[in-house]
């Protein structure tokens, strides 16, 4: 006879409801993802190798425990594409259902179930619209709301957003890994404090042959991206994207550093808008020296806390790249009131290799790009500032064929940061290549000295000199 799942102490905890009543073989993997469930108002995450079971051995059995354990719950299960939800966690859940069908008075229909013993309810749908969580949420003393991500690195940030608006008592995200960014990564990348993280490797799921496995190794090269999240449940540094500077170039600059060189200093800085950071990047010849960012809505009480920094490091204006455009072209415009005019450089302005890149920031990032590929910067060893330089993407302009980074709203909308620690680097490692016009002060490169010579002023075209 089929035993009855009932509200008693075999259902209080996830991993003896699904071994006693539902029956399942619990991995040790999932019986330690399971207990981080149980507990009330948790978050978590699973990154686990392809074909681990994540959906069919922890997904649905979660999702059919919240809604036998807490009578009236709504339990919501969204992906980023419809296919996983129907032909992936939902087949699943059938099958954990079926068994009590008739004695919870389960209603199963494409896509949505209801159980009319305790009136808990059950809804799969694409997270595509933010706007489809908006009626979700906890109600009453006893209510539930538990929110289930699968395949949640395929997931756009708004809905991630939308998720938290709707303040769920549990939720879990359940992914194979990806690149480098959104809010899957971010769990593991910025809010390791906030969740139960659950890595999952080829190796802790007995079902997978040894024998599969070691022919995915032999088949794809070492550190095959594919081998990377397959097999090993770790992160992709590139999956077809287009990535500025990929995490191999990053890591080789902070793995073998170059002796330090030079005594100028140099220093790049970006300007807030909105809630990002203002930041001041300085250089020391080839070596970047220190990374300071903060927050601050009072523009004047940044331009001052700016020529303080900077004059604490002993960096001239002359040498000193910033951000002029949007709010920065009035922040110049206050430090030069303060007696510190900088060098302006204007992003969205002409490259200097106008036939390659769409603007002047392209062409800067992907000089970048180049010293550290060379070896010629040393990068410091600051978290933020590394995720941000390894997840910028660019494309080739439609109507031109050229190189263009994508927008810094484009990258908050894949659940990024905004690079605003990237961009100050960027401006202090390569701003010195650029010509700003009479406002600003000449810098030049390769030498200051071929510029009055005009040997560098031959080859570039007039129009590129000016900001």
């Amino acid at each position: 006879m089929t035993p009855k799942p009932t509200l008693g102490p075999e259902c209080a905890e996830l991993p003896v409801f699904a071994e006693k009543i539902l029956g399942l073989k619990v991995y040790p993997w999932q019986r330690r993802a399971m207990c981080d469930i149980s507990r009330k108002f948790s978050r978590t995450a699973v990154r686990a190798a392809n074909g681990s079971g994540k959906t069919r051995m922890l997904a649905a059995p979660a999702a059919f425990w919240n809604a036998v354990v807490n009578p009236g719950s709504t339990t919501v299960v969204s992906s980023g594409v419809m296919r996983q939800v129907r032909e992936q966690f939902w087949p699943a859940f059938r099958d954990l259902c079926k068994p009590f069908q008739a004695s919870l008075n389960i209603t199963i229909n494409a896509s949505d179930a209801t159980i009319g013993l305790n009136d808990s309810r059950i809804i799969g749908f694409t997270a595509r619209e933010g706007n489809l969580f908006e009626g979700f949420h906890t109600t009453g003393a006893n209510k539930s709301l538990m929110i289930i991500l699968d395949e949640a690195k395929s997931i756009d940030v708004d809905i991630f957003r939308a998720v938290e608006r709707c303040q769920p008592d549990r939720l879990l995200m359940v992914s194979s890994p990806g690149l480098r960014d959104g809010c899957f990564y971010r769990a593991w990348s910025h809010e390791e404090n906030l969740w139960g993280l659950h890595v999952v490797t080829a190796y802790d799921c007995p079902h997978i042959r040894q024998e599969w496995i070691d022919m995915q190794i032999k088949r794809w090269p070492e550190g095959d991206p594919l081998i990377k999240s397959m097999i090993y449940a770790e992160w992709m540094d590139d999956d077809g994207v287009n990535l500025v500077i990929p995490h191999s170039v990053y890591e080789r600059a902070v793995n073998d550093p170059p002796d330090l060189e030079g005594s100028d200093k140099f220093a790049g800085v970006d300007f807030a808008a909105g809630g990002d950071e203002n930041v001041i990047v300085v250089r020391q010849g080839n070596t970047i020296v220190e990374v300071i960012a903060w927050k601050e809505k009072d523009t004047m009480a940044s331009a001052r806390t700016i020529i303080a920094e900077l004059r604490k490091h002993g960096v001239p204006g002359e040498n000193t790249f910033a951000d002029a455009g949007g709010l920065g072209a009035p922040m110049c415009d206050r430090l030069a009131e303060l007696g510190f005019p900088v060098c302006r450089v204007n992003f969205g302005g002409r490259a200097n290799e106008n036939d390659l890149y769409a603007n002047r920031g392209t062409e800067m990032w992907f000089r970048s790009k180049r010293m550290l590929e060379k070896g010629e910067i040393a990068v410091p060893a600051d978290q933020t500032l590394g995720k941000q330089l390894v997840t910028r993407r660019y494309k080739r302009a439609e109507n031109t064929g050229k190189l263009i980074l994508e927008s810094k709203d484009a990258v908050r909308r894949r659940g990024s940061e905004s690079p605003d620690r990237a961009d100050a680097f960027v401006l202090c490692c390569a701003g010195e290549t650029w010509i700003p016009d009479e406002d600003g002060f000449v810098h030049a490169s390769p030498t200051y000295d071929e510029v009055l010579e005009g040997d560098f002023m031959e080859d570039l075209p007039v129009q590129g000199l000016h900001l």
